[in-house]
C-alpha cells in the first residue's frame, strides 16, 4: 500500500540556491496574459502600506484575507486552499532572494480590485489581486518591470480544510507538470483545491522516498525583461466540492477569462454605483466613506455551492483557525443590514438575504442566529447550540420584511413569505411567559450580550424596542394583507410593551434607562480576567441580589431609533450615551466607562462597536439631536480609512483606537452603520407605503450649504434630490422618475404621483416665514423637536418634478470641524451634547478633557456677547470661532453649560428677525 505524503510535510526547499537567469532558460514563455488595460470602476484609495493593516480581496464565492507586509490566505467556498502566501524576487546578480514584505511599499484598494507596490533599485513589481464577482476563484496578475533578469518565487502552505466545524482527512499534494498547477486533495476526491501558473516550475516537492519536510510549497516563474513588458504573469486559486474534473474545469476556465473577469468585475461595480444611491456633501470624506461602505455591504453577499446565497457577517483571517472571522450566514447581522441595502436601493439583495433565512427557519418559527458554511454536512442545526443562541433576529425577521415592503412596495414577496412572517412573530409573542408585556431572553436566547458582566439578562431593554417595532411593523404588514384582527391585537401589543418598558427600566433618579431585569444566578458568577477585576467581581455579586441591572449602557438607542420612548425621558438618556463616558472618538462604548464592570478590552462591557455607533447616530437623530447623531455618524465613517483601507471593523478598544486582533475587521453591518445613519438620520430619507411616499427631513450640520442625493428607490421609481440655502432662502428640488427595467416585483411610479413630505430643520431661532411649492404657496406645519425645529410640507400626488422653497429669518448653530482619526490615539475630542438659541442667548452643553481648550464655530446672524471662560473672534466677518477652556482634573471629560449672549448685529434694529 501506498502511503499518503502529508500537506504540511510535504516539501523540501534549499534556500541557498538560485534559479539560474530566466532568459537562459525559457527565452519564450508559454501562456502569459498579454497585458491589457486595468480600468478602474471609479473607486479608489491609495496609501502607503501599515504592517499589519487588515486588507481582503472579496467575490461572491472566494476571498483573500491577509494582513499588509504579511502573508495571505485564500478561500474558495466553503474551503480554505491554502495561507501563508509569499512572493519574493531572485535578481540576476543578488545571490539572496528579496522578500516581498520587505519591499512592499503601498496598497491600492478598489472594488475590483487590490494592488500591491513593491519597489527595489532594480525593478517594480505590482500585484493585482481579484476576485471575479461570481466565480470560485481568485486571480493575481504580476506586472514587472526590470532593469535586470529576474525570477518571481511564490510560496504556501496548502491546507484544504473545510470551514468549522466539519472536517477533512489529511490532505494530500501533487504537482501537476502538463497543467502547470498543484493539486490539492483528500482521500474522498471530493475536495480539491488548484493553484498554479501557466509558465511556474515546482521548486520544493521531494521524492517520495525522502523523509517529509515542514516548509512551504515553492514554485517559480521565469520571464524574461521582454516577456515581463509585455505579460502579466497569471496565478489563479480556485477549487471544488465536486471533485477534481471540476476544480480543473474551473482553473482552466479561469486562467483563460483574466481579461474578461477582471472586465467584469469593473462593469460590476460601475452599474453598482451607478444604480444605487449616491450622496454628495460639502465633506468629501463622508462622500467616500459612504460610497466605500456600499461596496463593504456588498462584499457580505456570499455564495456557498451547498447551502446558497446570503449575507456573510464579516471577514478576518482564520489563523490557526478554521474560520475567518464571522465568514458565516448570520441572521440577526444579515437584518440589522438590510435597513442600509434598502436605504441605497438594492432591493434584489434584501429578496436574497431574506429568502436564505426562510429557508432555515425552525418549524416553530425561529430565525437561525448563525449558520456555519459547513453546515449542509453536519448535523448543525440538532447538535449545536449556535444555530438558535440570540432572540432577535426572530422579531428582526418580521421588521427586515416589513421595511422592505415599505421601501420597495415588493407585495408579491409578502405574500410568499407571509406565513413565515407570522411564524416569527407568534414565536416571539410566546417569549413573553409571565405575561408582563416584555418579551424574554431567558430560554429563547441572548439578545446583545451574549457573556461576560452582564450575562445572562433577563429581559434587555434592547429586545423591547425591537419588539415594539416588530409589533408595530406585522400590524401594518396585516393591513395590506387584508388581516385586521391580526393588525389590531399587534398594535395593542406593542403599546402594552411600551408603557411596560418605561415603568420597568426608567430610572428617574439617575436619567437614564437600565440595561435588563435580573433573575439570580443559579450559581455566583466569576468576573473574566481583566482590569479592576476585583471592583467587577464585587458590583457583579451585587447585581445578583437585584431584580435590576441598572447599568448605563448604549442599547437604549434601538428603542429610541424607532421612537418608542418618552421624549423627555429620551433626551436625557441622548446626554448619556453623547458623553464622554460613552461616546469615544472612533465610536460607542457599550458600557459607560464610569461603570464599575467597565472593562475596555472586553467584548461585550467596555469596547467599541461601530454598530452600537450607528444606533446611537440613530436614536439621536430620531429625537432631534442632530450633533450628538453626527458625531457618531462621522466616528463611523472615518474608521474607513485608518485601518484596513476602505472598510470599517466589527470592535475596538474602549480607551485607544485600536481594533482588537480578533475583530472582524471588514464587518458587513459596521459598513451599514454608515449609510443608514447618513440616509435615514442625518439626510432623513424614508420611503413608506410601499414606496408611494417619501420623506425628506435632513437635519445638516450648519456648515453645509448644499447637498445632492441621486437614485434614492422608492418602489418602481428613482428619485434625486437637491437641497441649497443661503441668505434666508432653502431651496429644495425634488426629481422623480421610472427605474430602469420598471422595478421587478416593485411598485411602479407609472399612472400616479407620489406623496412627498419635506421638512428640514432650523435652529431653534430661526423664524420660518413661508413655503412655496412650484412657486404656488404652501401650507407650512413648524414643530419642535429636541434642540431643532422642523418646518414640514407635504404634497399629495405631487409631480415628477417638484421645487419647494422655504423663505426664513437665519438662526444660530454650532459646528466642529472633525479631524481624521489617528491609529493608536485615545480619545479627547469635544463632545456637543445640545445647542439651542432663543431671541436672546445661546446655550450650549459641552464636555471636554480637563486642561484642555477646544475650537468651535458658530453661524449666526447676529454678534456674540461676552461669556466668562470663552474667547470669541469672528473670523473674515463671517462665522464666529469660539475658545472654550475646561478647567479641572486632566484626562478626565467635564461637563460645561454655557450662555452665549446674542446681540443686535450693528445696523439692524430687528435683532435678525422680523
Amino acid at each position: 500500500m501506498i502511503k499518503r505524503l502529508l500537506v504540511s510535510l510535504c516539501c523540501l526547499l534549499n534556500f541557498f540556491s538560485v534559479v539560474a537567469p530566466a532568459q537562459t532558460q525559457m527565452p519564450s514563455p508559454p501562456s502569459f496574459t498579454p497585458k491589457f488595460t486595468v480600468r478602474k470602476s471609479g473607486l479608489e484609495l491609495e496609501r502607503r502600506t501599515q504592517l499589519g493593516s487588515f486588507f481582503d480581496v472579496v467575490g461572491r464565492r472566494s476571498a483573500v484575507f491577509g494582513y499588509e507586509n504579511r502573508a495571505f490566505e485564500a478561500w474558495v467556498y466553503p474551503l480554505k486552499i491554502l495561507d501563508d502566501f509569499r512572493l519574493s524576487f531572485q535578481v540576476e546578480g543578488y545571490p539572496l532572494e528579496i522578500q516581498g514584505t520587505d519591499i512592499a511599499v503601498s496598497i491600492n484598494a478598489r472594488p475590483e480590485a487590490t494592488t500591491f507596490t513593491y519597489t527595489h533599485s532594480a525593478f517594480t513589481a505590482r500585484q493585482i489581486i481579484f476576485a471575479p464577482v461570481d466565480e470560485p476563484g481568485i486571480v493575481m496578475l504580476l506586472d514587472v518591470q526590470s532593469v535586470l533578469p529576474l525570477n518571481v518565487v511564490w510560496s504556501f502552505r496548502p491546507r484544504l480544510k473545510l470551514m468549522w466545524p466539519a472536517g477533512l482527512m489529511t490532505s494530500n499534494l501533487s504537482w501537476v507538470e502538463k497543467e502547470r498547477a498543484y493539486y490539492i486533495t483528500e482521500e474522498t476526491n471530493k475536495y480539491v483545491g488548484v493553484v498554479g501558473s501557466p509558465t511556474a516550475r515546482d521548486i520544493s516537492l521531494m521524492p517520495y522516498q525522502e523523509e517529509p519536510r515542514d516548509v512551504p510549497v515553492r514554485f517559480v516563474v521565469e520571464a524574461s525583461i521582454e516577456a515581463m513588458k509585455a505579460n502579466f504573469i497569471p496565478i489563479v486559486i480556485t477549487g471544488s466540492v465536486d471533485g477534481r474534473v471540476k476544480a480543473k474545469a474551473n482553473y482552466e476556465r479561469i486562467l483563460a477569462s483574466v481579461p474578461a473577469l477582471y472586465e467584469k468585475n469593473v462593469a460590476y461595480y460601475e452599474r453598482f454605483q451607478k444604480e444605487t444611491v449616491d450622496v454628495v456633501t460639502p465633506d468629501e470624506r463622508i462622500n467616500k466613506a459612504f460610497a466605500w461602505a456600499k461596496v463593504g455591504v456588498d462584499k457580505g453577499v456570499g455564495t456557498n455551492p451547498l447551502l446558497g446565497t446570503g449575507l456573510i457577517a464579516g471577514y478576518r483571517t482564520s489563523g490557526e483557525s478554521e474560520r475567518p472571522g464571522f465568514a458565516w450566514f448570520f441572521g440577526r447581522d444579515a437584518l440589522w443590514t438590510t435597513f442600509a441595502i434598502n436605504s441605497y436601493g438594492d432591493f434584489a439583495t434584501t429578496r436574497t438575504a431574506l429568502d436564505f433565512l426562510k429557508k432555515f427557519q425552525r418549524a416553530d418559527g425561529k430565525i437561525p442566529h448563525e449558520i456555519s458554511q459547513s453546515a449542509s454536512l453536519i448535523p448543525w442545526f440538532k447538535d449545536y447550540t449556535y444555530p438558535w443562541a440570540s432572540a432577535d433576529a426572530t422579531p428582526l425577521y418580521v421588521i427586515g420584511h416589513a421595511d422592505y415592503w415599505r421601501v420597495s412596495g415588493d407585495l408579491e414577496l409578502i405574500r410568499a413569505n407571509w406565513e413565515s412572517i407570522k411564524n416569527a412573530y407568534r414565536f416571539s409573542v410566546a417569549t413573553d411567559t409571565d405575561g408582563n408585556g416584555l418579551i424574554e431572553n431567558t430560554k429563547f436566547g441572548h439578545g446583545w450580550v451574549e457573556g461576560g458582566a452582564l450575562h445572562p439578562p433577563h429581559e434587555e431593554i434592547y429586545m423591547q424596542g425591537v419588539w415594539i417595532e416588530t409589533s408595530r411593523n406585522i400590524a401594518d404588514l396585516a393591513d395590506v394583507m387584508g388581516e385586521p384582527e391580526l393588525a389590531s391585537s399587534a398594535r395593542a401589543n406593542a403599546e402594552r410593551t411600551r408603557a411596560a418598558t418605561e415603568q420597568t427600566y426608567w430610572l428617574a433618579d439617575r436619567g437614564f434607562y437600565a440595561f435588563a431585569t435580573n433573575r439570580p444566578p443559579l450559581k455566583p458568577r466569576e468576573a473574566e480576567p481583566g482590569t479592576n477585576r476585583a471592583v467587577r467581581q464585587a458590583r457583579m455579586d451585587e447585581l445578583d441580589k437585584k431584580t435590576l441591572i441598572d447599568e448605563n449602557t448604549v442599547l437604549t438607542a434601538v428603542p429610541l431609533w424607532w421612537r418608542t420612548l418618552e421624549d423627555t425621558r429620551a433626551q436625557s438618556e441622548i446626554d448619556h450615551f453623547g458623553s464622554g463616558a460613552i461616546a469615544t472618538d472612533w465610536g460607542a462604548r457599550l458600557l459607560s466607562d464610569k461603570s464599575k464592570l467597565y472593562d475596555p478590552l472586553s467584548y461585550h462591557y467596555g469596547s467599541v462597536w461601530p454598530l452600537f455607533t450607528g444606533w446611537a447616530s440613530m436614536g439621536a437623530y430620531r429625537y432631534g439631536r442632530p450633533h450628538v447623531g453626527y458625531q457618531a455618524l462621522t466616528a463611523n465613517a472615518l474608521l474607513s480609512f485608518t485601518e484596513a483601507l476602505g472598510y470599517v471593523t466589527e470592535l475596538i478598544s474602549g480607551e485607544i483606537n485600536t481594533p482588537f486582533g480578533r475583530s472582524s475587521h471588514h464587518q458587513i453591518w459596521s459598513e451599514a452603520m454608515i449609510v443608514t445613519p447618513l440616509m435615514r438620520g442625518l439626510l432623513g430619507i424614508e420611503a413608506s407605503m410601499g414606496g408611494r411616499a417619501l420623506r425628506f427631513a435632513p437635519q445638516l450640520p450648519a456648515d453645509w450649504d448644499r447637498v445632492e442625493v441621486r437614485s434614492i428607490a422608492a418602489g418602481g421609481n428613482k428619485v434625486d434630490l437637491t437641497l441649497e440655502r443661503k441668505g434666508g432662502r432653502e431651496t429644495i428640488r425634488v426629481v422623480r422618475r421610472v427605474a430602469a427595467g420598471g422595478g421587478a416585483n416593485v411598485t411602479s411610479g407609472q399612472g400616479g404621483g407620489q406623496r412627498l413630505v419635506i421638512a428640514p430643520s432650523f435652529p431653534l431661532d430661526a423664524r420660518v416665514r413661508s413655503a412655496t411649492v412650484n412657486r404656488r404657496a404652501a401650507k407650512l406645519d413648524v414643530s419642535r423637536v429636541g434642540d431643532i425645529q422642523r418646518a414640514e410640507v407635504s404634497i399629495d400626488d405631487a409631480p415628477s418634478s417638484v421645487e419647494v422653497v422655504f423663505n426664513y429669518n437665519e438662526g444660530t448653530d454650532v459646528y466642529v470641524q472633525t479631524p481624521m482619526l489617528m491609529p493608536g490615539a485615545h480619545s479627547h475630542g469635544l463632545r456637543i451634547l445640545h445647542s439651542r438659541a432663543d431671541a436672546n442667548t445661546l446655550r450650549l452643553t459641552l464636555e471636554g478633557l480637563g486642561g484642555r481648550s477646544y475650537q468651535l464655530r458658530v453661524r449666526t446672524p447676529r454678534r456674540l456677547g461676552d461669556t466668562s471662560g470663552i474667547t470669541a473672534k469672528q473670523i473674515d466677518g463671517g462665522d464666529y470661532e469660539l475658545s472654550v477652556n475646561f478647567d479641572g482634573a486632566a484626562g478626565v471629560y467635564l461637563r460645561r453649560e454655557l450662555t452665549v449672549p446674542l446681540l443686535t448685529k450693528k445696523g439692524s434694529g430687528s435683532n435678525g428677525r422680523d
